[in-house]
């Protein structure tokens, strides 16, 4: 596809990005942009994250850091997208902030199908956060580890050592938190 053509069709994906309710930012980046840092990764494994070694799209069953910056290497763009969602239950915040990474879980997927139509054949899409297809990982315990979900489940921008808050500053995004919202970051690799 020629480089103008590619850069209207990743229009076209941005243009479909802010249909979604509750997506607050949807804009191209260059992928030399993307942080990657082995200090996430790290967190991942010693910080106690819940998750690590329990799904299959979290580490160690994900590429490795190194693996993953050579594959990002064969990307020049992506989509980044933000949804927002509101808080209403601060003392039991976890279960709504887990329904609005699924929002965008959909959101990314649907994304990244659409940028195959488009004629990105290469097109990847990452989530923030953990998997949340499934409570437990049903897969992760069978003697083939195989997620149930193979078609639809992606890997966090985490996982793969995107320094997602450096990431965004660089972009000119002001990430803030706050008790009343939650904000999920997913991108969409084009190529």
């Amino acid at each position: 596809m020629e480089l103008l053509t590619e850069m209207e069709k990743a229009k076209e994906l941005v243009n479909a990005a802010s249909t979604f309710d509750n997506v607050k930012l949807a804009k191209l980046i260059h992928t030399r942009d993307i942080i990657v840092d082995e200090r996430v990764r790290y967190q991942c494994a010693y910080s106690g994250c819940r998750e690590y070694g329990r799904k299959l799209m979290c580490p160690p069953y994900t590429l490795s850091v190194d693996e993953f910056k050579k594959v990002l290497s064969r990307y020049y763009m992506a989509l980044l997208v933000q949804l927002e969602g509101e808080i209403t239950n601060k003392a039991n915040w976890e279960p709504e902030s887990d329904r609005w990474a699924l929002k965008l879980h959909d959101v990314v997927y649907q994304l990244e199908n659409k940028a195959f139509g488009l004629g990105f054949p290469f097109a990847a899409a990452l989530i923030g956060g953990s998997c949340k297809l499934c409570k437990e990982c049903p897969g992760i315990n069978s003697p083939n580890p195989i997620c149930v979900h193979r078609e639809k489940a992606r890997p966090s921008m985490e996982a793969m050592g995107v320094d997602v808050l450096k990431t965004c500053s660089n972009m000119g995004i002001n990430m803030e938190f706050s008790p009343d919202k939650v904000t999920w970051t997913g991108f969409v690799l084009l190529s």
